[in-house]
């Protein structure tokens, strides 16, 4: 529910909102708080401010955030202590995704298709770790080599690249994971 709690948050002209989560939990708040892309809200948007509760809190790490929830407490009153008397905060862009903002990452293609097909085991009570993502990867990556790529790639000012398996965007470095 931390989209609709952004969201309320927000209407309310909340400054800060700090999100005890994970990857998924932050990204939920900040679609809850954008909406959709292609139309940004135009009233007042909290500050965002992340505690690692997650299983990889590969957005956290990649901010500088301590992964033990206690320090990331304490490196965020000081960060708090110092809003209060600058206003002053770290911007992060995030991606346009079509129907849903990104903050770390995204892909099309193989990536979309492992990261669907993971997904699928986790709702199943799978347990998820880096070993399931490559024992899912691996078939799909196959597949996919045996079949002619569909994507066409189009970047402003160049011309289409046609013959592509797979795109992925990334707003962090991808040695974070």
């Amino acid at each position: 529910h931390g989209g609709e709690i952004a969201q309320a948050a927000a209407r309310d002209a909340v400054d800060v909102i700090v999100v005890h989560g994970g990857d998924g939990t932050v990204s939920n708040v900040v679609n809850g708080l954008l909406g959709t892309p292609g139309q940004l809200p135009t009233g007042h948007v909290p500050a965002v401010a992340i505690v690692p509760g997650g299983s990889a809190n590969v957005v956290s790490r990649s901010l500088g955030i301590p992964p033990d929830p206690i320090k990331a407490t304490n490196q965020l009153i000081a960060l708090l202590d110092d809003y209060r008397r600058r206003q002053t905060w770290r911007r992060i862009g995030v991606i346009d995704c079509g129907e849903r903002w990104s903050v770390l990452n995204t892909g099309m293609g193989v990536d979309a298709e492992v990261v669907a097909a993971v997904e699928e085991q986790r709702n199943k009570g799978v347990a998820v770790n880096a070993l399931r993502y490559w024992r899912t990867a691996i078939p799909i990556a196959i597949r996919y080599a045996r079949r002619e790529p569909v994507l066409t790639l189009r970047l402003p000012g160049r011309e289409p690249i046609s013959g592509v398996y797979f795109v992925w965007v990334s707003n962090a470095s991808p040695w974070t994971y």
